[in-house]
């Protein structure tokens, strides 16, 4: 699977002239952790643990987290075989569906996901282990 989280982590942590050790140390983990963060063995790491690395690394949470989110969310994606080609083109409407999304207060996300969860509740098509996801996307939106 395309590994764009690890690659930017790497990338960044050589470029702050850090070694992997010294990350490691930083966060409290094991420098195998590091590796594997870095080359997609795990999964992209907890917001909390985002925080962290960007303490570490002296960079704006936002930037660690928003790269960690997207690999969270194309593993889900591969994972329920939702989309088949991470070089695929997004359209139009689907770009100005997660501007909008990507807008959204808080409060106002956990509905939207809310009323999506319902529309994939009542359509048969959609398998149980989709539609726990996105149940759970709803406590986290």
């Amino acid at each position: 699977m395309h590994n764009s989280f690890g690659k930017f982590l790497k990338e960044l942590r050589k470029s702050k002239r850090i070694t992997q050790e010294n990350l490691a140390n930083g966060l409290g983990v094991s420098t195998v952790y590091i590796h594997q963060l870095e080359t997609g063995k795990v999964d992209a790491p907890s917001k909390s643990k985002c925080e962290d690395i960007s303490k570490v690394l002296n960079v704006s949470k936002e930037i660690i987290w928003s790269k960690a989110k997207d690999q969270k969310l194309l593993r889900f994606l591969n994972k329920e075989k939702i989309i088949s080609s991470l070089n695929e083109p997004i359209t139009n409407s689907e770009k100005l569906l997660l501007d909008l999304f990507r807008n959204l207060n808080t409060d106002v996300k956990k509905d939207f996901v809310g009323m999506i969860y319902m529309l994939l509740k009542s359509d048969k098509r959609v398998s149980k282990e989709v539609l726990e996801k996105v149940n759970e996307l709803t406590k986290t939106a």
